[in-house]
């Protein structure tokens, strides 16, 4: 066993407020002390967020024992041979990954190694204004195609009526490991492509990856702000928030957080699941799992913590005390508690969109890196700085370079 206070990591969000209450139980219950770190995480921050996360994994003498730390940054650490492999220690306490998605279980592992208990899943959804829907007769779109003419049908009404600065959709446009790709993500995944071709090679460019790169391009150029591509997590809840679009497409966390907290708001928004493309639908997925850096001192007290916040007794108090829906349980987000706790729309939506989230982001040992290739690159093609299909190529260019190196 190691010595000392047990440091623990994680990005100040929403869900995660029940944290320091989840700590203090276990300190009680085990007397292991614990010390909470936060950081708070937006365009601009979320940099400084995956560097503490790589400097505890990369250092023999880390700062945090305990990290809920990105799938993507937790691969290029496990190739590395950064991360404790928790495989051991689940198969002696009898933890298994039953109460999991198989999409889940594939980003918390790397071959037969466990890298991490996950605790949340995350997904793309549709938050839009439901009483502007209602007062022009618009339905929920289905596609990105009718996402396209509802938004732009919403807009000019808007502004006809209204007389002000309005926009049908907004998403994440800002540059960057977590931002634009993140949303690139929905619209390549829904039309059958991915970034990758396995871990170690870059797909090659089909029809499939230019049709979502223009749809994705056609959408924010048509009825987004003109700042798209500053964008990201905060300004998207801010400006559906004031009035300024009437569609966003971002997480149900976030979402989540707004139907609890605002309900003068929540009274006018609905959640549905994000438009199919011709392959279907493809929330994107991001589970940050409690993982170990291999240079902590107390493994076996951060595997013990680990458990404890992975519980489905723990993750469903979280969902009730701090709005945390989409908990990676499958048991918890099919509870009776959550049933009782969050609006139907919204759960329906985190189920609907359970069955089917992945991945949908460059995911491979080559981490971070990839993710910032695809951003950026998106992100210049939103800024018409660069053509689609030389973005594409770019992207692919640099993939492969990327990936066959590591």
């Amino acid at each position: 066993m190691g010595s000392g206070i047990l440091r623990v990591y994680q990005e100040e969000w929403f869900p995660f407020q029940n944290l320091p209450a989840a700590l203090a139980r276990f300190q009680e219950e085990t007397g292991i002390r614990t010390e909470l770190s936060w950081d708070s995480v937006g365009v601009g921050t979320i940099e400084h967020m995956f560097e503490q996360m790589l400097g505890s994994f990369t250092s023999d003498k880390p700062a945090y024992d305990l990290i809920c730390c990105d799938e993507i940054i937790l691969q290029d650490m496990a190739r590395q041979g950064r991360v404790v492999d928790l495989a051991p220690l689940m198969k002696r306490d009898g933890v298994t990954f039953d109460n999991v998605t198989e999409a889940t279980r594939g980003a918390v592992t790397r071959g037969d190694a466990v890298l991490g208990l996950p605790c949340i899943n995350v997904s793309s959804m549709l938050l839009y204004r439901r009483d502007l829907f209602d007062r022009y007769g618009l339905d929920v779109p289905g596609t990105w195609e009718e996402l396209k003419g509802v938004a732009a049908t919403l807009q000019d009404a808007v502004r006809r009526d209204e007389g002000r600065e309005f926009y049908g959709f907004e998403t994440r446009g800002a540059p960057g490991g977590g931002h634009a790709v993140w949303t690139i993500g929905s619209f390549l995944g829904s039309h059958g492509a991915r970034w990758l071709d396995g871990d170690r090679a870059a797909a090659a460019i089909t029809d499939a990856h230019r049709a979502a790169l223009s749809t994705y391009l056609d959408i924010l150029w048509s009825v987004c702000p003109p700042d798209q591509g500053e964008i990201s997590f905060v300004e998207m809840r801010r400006d559906f928030a004031n009035g300024r679009v009437g569609m966003i497409m971002d997480v149900g966390m976030e979402y989540a957080h707004v139907l609890a907290n605002v309900p003068e708001l929540a009274e006018k928004a609905g959640v549905a699941i994000v438009p199919a493309g011709p392959a279907g639908r493809a929330p994107n997925l991001y589970t940050p799992p409690w993982a170990i850096p291999i240079g902590s001192d107390m493994a076996e007290e951060a595997f013990a913590l680990a458990k404890f916040l992975t519980s489905d007794a723990q993750l469903i108090e979280d969902g009730e005390r701090s709005a945390a829906v989409e908990a990676s349980s499958l048991p918890a987000v099919y509870s009776a508690a959550f049933d009782r706790t969050f609006r139907d729309d919204l759960l329906q939506t985190v189920r609907a969109s359970r069955a089917v989230a992945k991945l949908e982001r460059p995911f491979s040992g080559a981490g971070m890196a990839a993710n910032e290739i695809v951003g950026n690159t998106v992100h210049a093609a939103l800024e018409r700085r660069i053509a689609p299909e030389a973005a594409l190529r770019k992207i692919a260019t640099e993939l492969e370079t990327l990936v066959t190196a590591v």
